[in-house]
């Protein structure tokens, strides 16, 4: 049993050998070895989505509403809806996490799209179906097969980064605009 006083000398000792990450303004402090692997995942996450929303953009009708129509899960009217929608959402929250703006909220948005591709591909794949993703457009062609794979991991770095405190998050980002006063307001979503 570790009694009070043997608490807070251990408490003090892992106290002073964590680092903060850069960030005066941030109450938790970060071990510095986490800053580097999660800032690599913000700025990842951001390029997977920004290039699969470019290369939908270049023909949205064909890379984006035909795929969703191709999966044959949702009614037409909704597959016209998502299929339009999804790279604008992927280029919305991949910029949100390249350029550190609203972070929590673009990790979320990826996290709740990588499971809707994850629902979607496991439902073709248990109803025995195999058809190309649309993932990335007309730059590559995956089998939902071997893309499956990718969704967890796509939903637990998006939860890693939105868990990460700001001091992480904002590291290289636009944040440095906002006053302290409205950091602390938007921490939820910034």
């Amino acid at each position: 049993m570790i009694t009070e006083h043997e608490f807070q000398g251990i408490n003090y000792i892992v106290s002073r050998s964590i680092s903060p990450c850069r960030n005066y303004s941030e109450t938790r402090q970060v071990s510095s070895s986490h800053c580097i692997p999660l800032m690599s995942i913000r700025f990842l996450l951001a390029g997977i989505f920004l290039l699969s929303a470019m290369s939908k953009l270049a023909d949205i009708n064909r890379y984006s509403v035909q795929a969703v129509y191709e999966y044959n899960i949702l009614p037409d009217s909704l597959s016209l809806i998502y299929g339009t929608a999804l790279p604008f959402l992927e280029m919305t929250c991949g910029l949100g996490l390249l350029l550190g703006v609203f972070t929590r909220l673009s990790s979320l948005g990826v996290a709740l799209l990588a499971g809707s591709f994850l629902i979607a591909k496991a439902i073709l794949l248990w109803s025995g179906r195999d058809i190309l993703c649309g993932c990335f457009g007309p730059m590559t062609a995956t089998f939902i097969s071997v893309s499956i794979y990718a969704d967890p991991l796509l939903i637990i770095m998006a939860l890693a980064i939105m868990r990460a405190p700001g001091s992480i998050r904002h590291r290289f980002s636009l944040a440095h605009i906002l006053s302290p006063k409205w950091k602390t307001r938007l921490d939820w979503v910034w």
